[in-house]
């Protein structure tokens, strides 16, 4: 096996490595937020989500190892590294997209079963206002001359 191939196979593997870490550290505190009576089941599913995701992208590593590209040796393994990330990226989409079907369904039994959990301070404060202090703005007759407000709209 020429250098390249080595070089490319250490850089692809530690890639795959790092952004699969990431996906399964976030996955499950993205799902664990959604739905918080299901934590466990949470964890499960973005692990297996990540342990297809780590399947998947090192297949292609390994292929990629293999297949003959470029000219040069430096522009084979830029080109091996290109498509490498690309292909990392779809199947990264398609992990998300896997855990965002995952998590709508926590959030559908959590509703379902009544068993929501709001957090208070997600929520926008809101203050009521004296009732002396209101200014009736939409009051007919309140017009500068006491008389009632003719609507004009045709």
């Amino acid at each position: 096996m020429d250098n390249e191939r080595v070089i490319f196979l250490v850089i692809g593997v530690l890639i795959v490595v790092a952004v699969g870490q990431l996906l399964v550290l976030s996955g499950r505190r993205y799902l664990a937020n959604a739905a918080p009576t299901e934590r466990q089941s949470s964890s499960s599913a973005a692990t297996l989500v990540a342990v297809l995701f780590h399947l998947m992208t090192l297949g292609i590593v390994a292929l990629l190892a293999v297949v003959p590209l470029g000219g040069s040796a430096g522009e084979g393994l830029l080109l091996r590294l290109g498509i490498l990330l690309i292909a990392l990226a779809a199947i990264f989409g398609v992990a998300l997209m896997l855990l965002g079907q995952r998590r709508q369904e926590a959030l559908a039994a959590e509703v379902e079963t009544g068993h929501l959990v709001e957090d208070p301070g997600d929520r926008a404060r809101v203050t009521p206002v004296e009732h002396e202090r209101v200014e009736s703005w939409n009051d007919p007759t309140d017009t500068p001359l006491g008389q009632p407000h003719q609507d004009r709209t045709y």
